[in-house]
C-alpha cells in the first residue's frame, strides 16, 4: 500500500483536489444538499482508491514473479516486458535485494563449509595418533609376530593412513587458499620414500617394481609431490595385472622439464573412460574400480593445478597394455 500511495501520491493529491471542486460547486448550488453528497464524494473516492491499491498490487506481483525469474535465467524476452512493467530505478532495487539474499546465503554456507574442512582436519589429526602408535607397536612387536600376520597387518595399517590423508588433502583442498610451500629437493629421493612406503602393499599383492630414475631436482611442494605420488602409486598396486603384476616408475630430464611416470602392467582404461578419469567420483567400468571412490586421480589433478605441475595420461606405456600418468615438472 505504501509503494502505491508513494508512486500515486500526486494522483491521489489531484483526485481529492477534484472532490473539493465538486463540494464547492455543490455548496453554490444547492447548499441543503451538501451533507449528503459529501459522504457520497469521499466514499467513492475511498472505492476509487482501493480499486487503484488492489489493480497495482496484483500488477506487483506479477511484475515481481517476471523480475525472479529473469534474475534466475536472464532472456531478452523477460527483459523486454520489464522494462515495459519498470523503470530502471525499480529493476535495480529488486536486483540488488536479489543479490543480497543470494549473497547472505553464499556466506552462511561458506561458514558451514570452513566449520566442516576444520572438523575434518581436527578429525584426521586425532586419527592419526592411535594410527602411529599401531605402526610402533606394530614394529616394536614384529619378532613376536609370524611374517604373514605382520604383513597383513602392516598392510592394514598403511592402508587407513593412507585413507586418512587422503581426506585431510580433501578437506584441504576446500579451503579458499590452500599453502603450499615451494622448495628445492631431490625428486628420485622422494619417489624412492613413497616406494618404501608402499613396500608393504608390493609384498602383499606379489608385485615387481622397475624403476629408472635419474638424480634431479625440482622446485616445488615436497609434501604435496609426497601424496600425489602415493596416490598414484596406489591407484597402480590396484589395478597391476593379477597374476606377475609389475610397476614401473621413471624419472627422466627431457630438456628443460622433468617427467615423472607411474605405469602398471593392468587391463588399462577403456578408451570410453580415457577422457573422464580425473573427474571427483568417476570409477568407469573396470571391474576393480567398482569399490573405488574416483576421488585418488581427481585429487591428483587438482593439485597439480595448484603447484603447476602437468599431469597427463598413456603419454608412455612400457607394457602392451596398461595405464600410465605422467607428471611433468618445469625446471
Amino acid at each position: 500500500m505504501m509503494r502505491f500511495l508513494k508512486q500515486a501520491g500526486n494522483w491521489i493529491l489531484l483526485l481529492l483536489l477534484t472532490d473539493l471542486g465538486f463540494i464547492f460547486v455543490v455548496w453554490i448550488l444547492r447548499r441543503d444538499a451538501i451533507k449528503y453528497m459529501v459522504p457520497f464524494i469521499f466514499l467513492l473516492t475511498v472505492l476509487i482508491c482501493a480499486a487503484g491499491i488492489f489493480i497495482e498490487h496484483l500488477r506487483w506481483q506479477k511484475s515481481e514473479k517476471a523480475l525472479m525469474q529473469f534474475l534466475e535465467t536472464p532472456t531478452e524476452e523477460i527483459r523486454a516486458e520489464l522494462l515495459k512493467r519498470f523503470g530502471a530505478d525499480e529493476i535495480i532495487d529488486a536486483a540488488y535485494k536479489k543479490l543480497r539474499e543470494q549473497s547472505a546465503m553464499i556466506n552462511e554456507k561458506t561458514v558451514e563449509l570452513t566449520s566442516y574442512r576444520e572438523y575434518i582436519e581436527a578429525w584426521v589429526h586425532e586419527a592419526k595418533t592411535p594410527l602411529s602408535l599401531s605402526t610402533l607397536v606394530l614394529n616394536n612387536h614384529r619378532e613376536e609376530m609370524s611374517p604373514y600376520v605382520y604383513g597383513r597387518m602392516n598392510y592394514i595399517s598403511h592402508q587407513l593412513n593412507e585413507d586418512v590423508e587422503r581426506i585431510l588433502f580433501y578437506a584441504r583442498l576446500q579451503a579458499e587458499h590452500t599453502d603450499s610451500k615451494f622448495v628445492r629437493f631431490s625428486l628420485d629421493e622422494c619417489v624412492m620414500e613413497v616406494v618404501q612406503e608402499y613396500q608393504p602393499f608390493f609384498e602383499e599383492k606379489k608385485i615387481k617394481v622397475n624403476l629408472d630414475i635419474t638424480k634431479i631436482e625440482v622446485v616445488s611442494d615436497r609434501k604435496i609431490v609426497f601424496f600425489m605420488l602415493s596416490q598414484l602409486i596406489s591407484n597402480a598396486v590396484k589395478y597391476v595385472a593379477e597374476s606377475e603384476g609389475e610397476i614401473f616408475i621413471s624419472v627422466n630430464n627431457v630438456e628443460d622439464k622433468v617427467h615423472l611416470g607411474i605405469y602398471n602392467n593392468g587391463e588399462g582404461v577403456p578408451e570410453e573412460d580415457a577422457p573422464f578419469v580425473f573427474d571427483k567420483g568417476f570409477t568407469g567400468g573396470h571391474p576393480n574400480r567398482q569399490k573405488a571412490t574416483g576421488m585418488g586421480l581427481y585429487l591428483v589433478k587438482k593439485y597439480a593445478e595448484k603447484i603447476c605441475v602437468t599431469i597427463s595420461q598413456d603419454k608412455y606405456i612400457p607394457y602392451e597394455n596398461g595405464f600410465g600418468i605422467e607428471l611433468i615438472f618445469t625446471l
